[in-house]
């Protein structure tokens, strides 16, 4: 499996795990459902990072080159 299809699945996976974070307001271990609101907030801001990610090791896979230097 390639690399860049790892970041794409990692980045649909974060959104769907910031939906059940956020959605999932109840009180357990001490958490408030504010402090729940605010890890799924949180986890929101992965999927971006990964699509990027995905999209520039993508690009250099198809280049043919190495997918850390560029080269």
């Amino acid at each position: 499996m390639k690399l860049s299809n790892i970041m794409y699945a990692l980045g649909f996976a974060s959104i769907v795990a910031s939906a059940a974070s956020f959605t999932s307001g109840k009180v357990d271990n001490g958490k408030s459902g504010d402090e729940k609101e605010h890890s799924g907030l949180f986890v929101g801001f992965w999927p971006p990072t990964f699509f990027i990610l995905g999209k520039i090791i993508e690009d250099r896979e198809n280049a043919n080159k190495n997918i850390i230097t560029g080269e």
